[in-house]
């Protein structure tokens, strides 16, 4: 019997070419889809639980009542591991880490010339990170990793890569070499396996957190934070996260003074929710609940568009095969063989589409990796749970596409189907509300929807590229420099500046819109500590103003003087502050802000010298911060250069050529503005779904104009003879075209009402994320109606006018 259905099966593919073709590219198409997002949500869902003590390892996060609400933040105050330390004697391990450290690598080995290095995953730890994260050791000194100043552990990549094949697999015999790492000497103590990409701390070296704190005292500071500190904890077992928070509320309590000491608390968050967290903010370009469901949501819309044309397309096919089944059931098949052998059918088809659409999906894993390579080393993977899931997605195409064609293709009267008497409408095809119409109108309204979204999701993301920011990012190159090197730095500003092609060179930690942010807290003393809120604080040099064209509202621009001043004096130094920062102080306009006296951390007094414009430091999802310019601390590391004309960084070789000349143990890496915001991942997430929308609405509007070919192509055979008369009797060719045409016009129409409201609402919540965000005006709907409008004339237009040219002749001859 089994043989049977599979001649007969591939005897039905042959005789309708078209059909299989259409069906097996849909499948093949929607199941390539589902793949990568199984794939992509399997690798979003994985990061973290390989740790051994995952479910009892914690990320400490904070919550900080201010004046304006509640701040939500995924990092604590530095000191907060020690002193859960001490206070905790009964805790496993507390350890912090501070990520996205750029360092300079220096080899020398023997005579031969010293190599160089650029190295952006550097981590700072301590010697409880590796006691928290479970990270396969290759080679080490001691069990006590990094618990001295003067050590790194590399992972194999990065040993290889320093080393070549010298070492590979004797990792042992790397141990006690020297590194110069931004010109500090290093010892290697350790060598570990490449950590897996699903892990919330990436790094390919570690240092010493102890050289870190040597470097740089402010660290002490409990009002001082950085987006880019994290500490995590491991609790005892049999101790709830829920038994510990209510210990840590003494932490806030005894480190803090007054008020302040209630405006903080400091939460649990299980270490497998970071990376996709929304409201504390995760780590490693998290992927945020919203884009998975849409993701997912977008495959389940692709296949099920597919799951419709096949259904469509087996239907309008079923009067075609009736006297087949008349024969069948005259010989005795049962409704059940009958049925069996229609799904085997649908299994063969989605068989073979699932191989081609693994083939594929391959491919475009490797394309998307590539694609985030600039910002991520993404790393996504086909591994045997996508075949596992390919075979029960393959059923569950079987069960939605072949079960309703099956039970009416059997269920045909023998009579019936062998005198061919079988009607449309007995095959579910006609009708005013036929299975047939409302098929092709949820195709036209899934269309619809990925068209609107993909409207507006671009009009947005182009808002927020060509927005203006508040500040100059045309013709300006950045360039990470040493960070202590203050002589070194103006000769090359000096250097720079005397080229026609620059015009100014400023030193700072970044520039106004950084991926990494340093905060701090200050108040006006005229309303009271308690209005203390936090200001993301950025060190500048007077250069900083004229490079970026901030304007300047009132009083004046730092001066070299305010440098010195910042220096001399640990409790005085002059500051700028943005409009934000000048409304939320309480002063109604920048001239009543001059010269007042505010307080920051430790009681230190910033004296407001002048008011700059707002300008654009936050994601468009977030409120401006406020903001704090200031010359305190000469340690920066970023110089950003403005050129006079627009010119490619990389011609500029003059430049690179004084770099050498003065930074010989550095590594050079000019890029433009632009080319930074891309590196530092500035809305990635928000362009990843913009590329979604992008390739499912082109995928769901490619399988519904096979799905319309492949109908009209039916419709034209069953309705030859009526052209034919139609034609002989004076019908021209655009009647002809208005009769295939008007039904799915209205039909078009139809799903247009649907998806307009159902797209309007969605979208609006969707820009809801965003706090400067494009108004939904009527223009995109009529955007998208009329794309599918044009869409579905050209596609029925097509073989309509095939049908229509066709020579009346050759469909009457028989009558």
């Amino acid at each position: 019997m089994l043989k049977n259905y599979l001649i007969t099966t591939l005897r039905n593919f042959r005789r309708n070419t078209v059909n299989t073709v259409i069906n097996v590219s849909g499948l093949t198409l929607s199941l390539a889809c589902c793949i990568v997002i199984y794939a992509f949500v399997k690798h979003e869902y994985s990061f973290d639980h390989w740790h051994e003590k995952a479910d009892r390892t914690f990320r400490v996060v904070s919550e900080y009542q201010s004046n304006s609400g509640t701040d939500y933040n995924g990092y604590v105050s530095y000191p907060v591991a020690e002193a859960l330390r001490q206070e905790f004697a009964d805790m496993e391990t507390a350890t912090r880490v501070i990520m996205g450290q750029d360092e300079v690598v220096k080899i020398q080995e023997g005579s031969s010339a010293p190599k160089l290095f650029q190295e952006e995953d550097a981590v700072y730890t301590d010697e409880f990170f590796l006691k928290t994260f479970d990270y396969q050791l290759l080679a080490a000194q001691s069990d006590n990793l990094l618990s001295t100043p003067e050590e790194v552990v590399l992972t194999r990549e990065l040993a290889d890569k320093f080393y070549g094949n010298s070492f590979r697999g004797k990792y042992e015999e790397l141990l006690g070499k020297t590194l110069m790492i931004s010109q500090r000497p290093y010892q290697i103590t350790g060598v570990l396996e490449d950590p897996p990409r699903n892990t919330s701390v990436t790094f390919h070296m570690l240092l010493p957190l102890k050289d870190y704190e040597k470097r740089n005292e402010w660290l002490q500071n409990w009002d001082n934070t950085s987006s880019d500190w994290s500490t995590f904890v491991t609790l005892p077992e049999g101790q709830s996260p829920a038994q510990f928070e209510e210990r840590l509320a003494i932490i806030p309590e005894k480190y803090f003074k007054g008020e302040d000491a209630s405006r903080h608390t400091y939460l649990l968050q299980p270490l497998p929710e970071v990376h996709t967290d929304e409201q504390y903010g995760g780590t490693n370009y998290p992927a945020p609940a919203i884009l998975i469901v849409a993701f997912v949501t977008m495959g389940i819309i692709v296949l099920l568009t597919a799951c419709i044309n096949f259904i469509n397309l087996a239907t309008a096919q079923s009067v075609k095969r009736a006297k087949e089944i008349g024969i069948r059931k005259a010989l005795g098949s049962l409704k059940w063989q009958l049925m069996l052998q229609f799904m085997s059918e649908t299994f063969l088809l989605s068989l073979i589409a699932s191989v081609l659409a693994y083939a594929i999906a391959r491919e475009f894993v490797q394309v998307f990796n590539q694609y985030l390579s600039v910002v991520i080393d993404y790393g996504l993977t086909l591994d045997m749970s996508v075949l596992y899931f390919l075979v029960g997605l393959i059923l569950v195409v079987t069960c939605m596409a072949g079960y309703y064609p099956a039970r009416v293709l059997s269920g045909f009267r023998p009579v019936e189907a062998l005198k061919q008497s079988i009607n449309a409408k007995q095959a579910g095809f006609a009708g005013k509300f036929s299975l047939r119409k409302t098929l092709v109108v949820t195709q036209f309204v899934i269309s619809q929807l990925l068209i609107i979204g993909t409207i507006i999701v671009a009009s947005q993301m182009r808002y927020v590229r060509e927005r203006d920011l508040g500040f100059a990012t045309d013709d300006v190159a950045v360039l990470f420099v040493p960070g202590g090197d203050v002589q070194g730095r103006e000769t090359f500003r000096n250097k720079l500046t005397a080229q026609a092609a620059i015009s100014e060179v400023s030193f700072n930690t970044g520039p106004p819109m950084s991926s990494g942010n340093n905060w701090t807290d200050i108040y006006n003393p005229a309303q009271g500590e308690e209005s203390r809120f936090g200001i993301n604080q950025k060190r500048v040099d007077p250069q900083y103003l004229s490079t970026f064209e901030i304007e300047l509202l009132a009083g004046r621009n730092l001066r070299e003087e305010d440098e010195i001043l910042a220096e001399d004096s640990i409790n005085e130094y002059n500051v700028l502050i943005n409009e934000k920062a000048m409304r939320q102080l309480g002063f109604a306009s920048p001239a009543e802000a001059l010269d007042q006296v505010m307080y920051t951390y430790g009681q230190r007094k910033a004296k407001v010298v002048g008011v700059i414009e707002d300008f654009i430091n936050a994601p468009l999802q977030e409120e401006i911060y406020p903001c704090m310019l200031h010359s305190r601390g000469t340690y920066v590391w970023m110089a950003s250069i403005k050129l006079t004309t627009p010119q490619p960084v990389h011609e500029l070789t003059f430049m690179k050529e004084a770099w050498q000349e003065i930074f010989p143990d550095h590594f050079y890496n000019a890029m433009t503005l632009d080319e930074y915001f891309r590196y530092g991942a500035f809305y990635v997430i928000e362009d990843l779904m913009y590329q979604g929308f992008r390739l499912f609405a082109f995928i769901a509007i490619a399988i519904g104009c096979m799905g319309l070919y492949g109908l009209i192509s039916y419709l034209a055979l069953q309705r030859r003879k009526e052209i034919g008369v139609r034609k002989t009797l004076g019908a021209s060719i655009q009647q002809i075209l208005y009769l295939f045409s008007k039904e799915f016009t209205w039909l078009v129409l139809l799903a247009f009402v649907i998806a307009a409201p159902v797209g309007y609402f969605a979208m609006q919540a969707w820009l809801e994320t965003f706090v400067d965000k494009i108004p939904i005006t009527p223009i995109y709907f009529a955007l998208a109606f009329l794309v599918s409008i044009l869409i579905t004339l050209v596609t029925v237009g097509y073989k309509s006018l095939h049908a229509a040219l066709a020579n009346p002749v050759e469909s009457l001859r028989n009558e």
